[in-house]
């Protein structure tokens, strides 16, 4: 589809417009089973990584770099439908300070326990109720650059779709594997993997720096408020704390994946 035969959408109760509004809410989201991206980089990301892109959205007026524009011809000519929006419509979609004018809906990718492949030095995340899309967004994010092999998200809360978590991301979203299961479905696989598995609070007994793990392990990270849940924390092989200095008592939860992930992720070398 070429972007001089597509109509201008100047509306916003244009059903093609709606459907891009209805993936701005949870249960749009959960309905459809898409998500939506927005930005340059986010949209690179997704064609680097084969991300299942099903429409094309931008805003002629708006989207004026050179390499976004290559972004958008290429996505045409793969047969991906797309739209144009005005300007107005378009800024209504955008979390950026500075609207780029392309983004595209995508088809959400879940992958079943089942098909987990666990290697033996590889490590993994479980994410318990961190219901914060900025500091998901950010562990996802972080997960990658520490080499982990997939997340599970043992919670009904955690949305990686939601956009400001999407956003966060940077596009790490895209190269992750995710699955959602139960917390007794998740530790039936840790155990039967050989899973090692490795808590975060604060109430741990063992120093985070001084804790060598057995391998494959899979840490698991609870949100701000509530932190992991008595069930999870009894399941643990290990409980860390990291300790804190000052008159800080706790890190959120992005920071605190940060610092077991990367600490973690150097054991495996």
């Amino acid at each position: 589809m070429h972007e001089g035969k597509d109509q201008l959408i100047v509306h916003q109760h244009d059903p093609r417009y709606s459907l891009l509004r209805s993936l701005q809410s949870a249960s749009g989201r959960l309905r459809s089973g898409k998500y939506i991206i927005e930005g340059i980089r986010h949209v690179a990301r997704a064609i680097e990584q084969r991300a299942p892109i099903e429409l094309l959205f931008v805003a002629p007026s708006v989207l004026s770099n050179p390499f976004g524009k290559k972004l958008a011809r290429r996505i045409r000519q793969s047969q991906v439908p797309s739209i144009r929006l005005s300007p107005q419509l378009y800024r209504q979609l955008s979390l950026a300070a500075e609207p780029q004018g392309i983004g595209a809906v995508l088809r959400q990718q879940w992958f079943a326990l089942s098909e987990l492949k666990v290697a033996r030095n590889s490590l993994w995340l479980a994410i318990e109720s961190v219901d914060q899309p900025g500091n998901l967004g950010t562990i996802l994010r972080t997960a990658e650059a520490a080499g982990v092999s997939g997340v599970l998200l043992l919670d009904a809360i955690s949305d990686p779709w939601e956009p400001a978590c999407v956003r966060a991301s940077m596009g790490s979203l895209f190269s992750q594997k995710l699955t959602r299961c139960e917390i007794m479905e998740f530790t039936s696989w840790a155990r039967r993997s050989g899973s090692t598995l490795v808590a975060s609070s604060p109430r741990g007994l063992v120093d985070y720096s001084s804790f060598r793990s057995r391998w494959p392990a899979a840490l698991l990270i609870g949100g701000e408020r509530y932190g992991l849940s008595d069930q999870l924390l009894d399941a643990a092989d290990f409980n860390l704390r990291i300790p804190m200095r000052g008159g800080c008592d706790s890190i959120n939860a992005a920071v605190a994946s940060g610092v077991l992930l990367f600490s973690l992720s150097s054991q495996r070398s």
